[in-house]
């Protein structure tokens, strides 16, 4: 049996999808433990439509995703917990691929499918994976955070399933912080044991709407301590990991603070986290091309960043969950 659990937190215009995916599975001994994280919407009253002895619907105050996902691991039953955010949703082979993957690889402290990200303008297509082929459906274990520096990220939390064991060994998902507790999760584990890996896509990624027009207020701002940067700052340090794709990680979300203060319009801070970004991993193409970036009028910019969200932010990268 695989636990899925599902943070929920005002998103009454998708929940119902996310859960009838999980009901539609081809592999049906599962538990499915939704927490609502103080919801001031009709999500969890939608949720309580659903007549299924599988579905248990637990009620926190608002603590924020982590809190929520920690909540619903403390809840599962099983050693193995899958993931799905409120507003994605799974292809019904799903589980079927993840249980694959546990049989196979049974050590393993991360489970992961590759994903397709579906565009606000509808179009979905398959995250590109380093070295591989588009229509491979190979199972391996994957150095992650090779993986993780070369295409699209190779995982986002509705494609994920954990040890709970082994999450539970680095003390689960770190509480406090707004954005990149995924990655930092994912970076913790991935230090710690195997990542099992199918490149067989059967989780939909939902990316949000992003309005080329929105107010700055409405964009999110890094926090001024960035405890995400400083962790893996720490990863590093102890895996001695000196010139290693675990610096380009590293360097990596350095750059994708770099592209949020972009949006800002805050030129200074955007320099600031490039030279760190630089400083970890050296000079690339994309570093460059910010550069350039910088150059061009506000709207002109806020496009093209537009754009770039579209094809590399993932779910951990910059996107609220609750």
């Amino acid at each position: 049996m695989i636990s899925v659990v599902i943070p929920l937190y005002n998103k009454e215009n998708t929940i119902e999808r996310t859960v009838k995916s999980v009901l539609a599975q081809t592999a049906s001994d599962f538990e499915l433990i939704v927490v609502d994280d103080g919801s001031s919407d009709r999500g969890p009253a939608l949720v309580k439509r659903f007549e299924d002895p599988r579905i248990r619907l637990v009620t926190q105050a608002n603590a924020g995703v982590s809190a929520a996902r920690n909540c619903g691991v403390a809840q599962a039953s099983s050693d193995i917990v899958a993931f799905v955010d409120a507003d994605d949703y799974w292809d019904p082979g799903h589980l079927a691929n993840l249980d694959r993957l546990v049989k196979r690889f049974p050590d393993a402290s991360i489970f992961a499918t590759a994903y397709f990200v579906v565009g606000e303008d509808g179009q979905i297509r398959k995250i590109r994976l380093r070295d591989q082929n588009a229509e491979s459906r190979a199972m391996r274990e994957s150095n992650y955070f090779r993986d993780a520096t070369k295409g699209d990220p190779p995982l986002c939390s509705s494609s994920v399933a954990v040890s709970k064991r082994a999450l539970s060994q680095i003390g689960g998902f770190p509480l406090g912080i707004e954005s990149g507790e995924d990655l930092l999760t994912w970076a913790r584990l991935a230090c710690t044991g195997k990542v099992a890996y199918s490149d067989h896509a059967t989780a939909y990624y939902v990316f949000p709407p992003v309005s080329v027009d929105r107010n700055l207020s409405a964009i999110r701002r890094p926090p001024k301590h960035d405890f995400v940067g400083d962790e893996l700052e720490k990863l590093c340090l102890r895996e001695n990991a000196s010139g290693s794709s675990l610096r380009l990680y590293l360097g990596n979300w350095y750059r994708i603070r770099a592209m949020l203060f972009m949006e800002l319009n805050e030129r200074g801070n955007c320099i600031a986290e490039l030279g760190k970004a630089i400083s970890q991993s050296g000079v690339r193409l994309r570093d460059l091309v910010t550069l350039g970036l910088l150059l061009l009028p506000a709207k002109g910019r806020a496009l093209l960043v537009s754009r770039w969200r579209q094809r590399h932010s993932s779910r951990a990268d910059t996107t609220p969950q609750s």
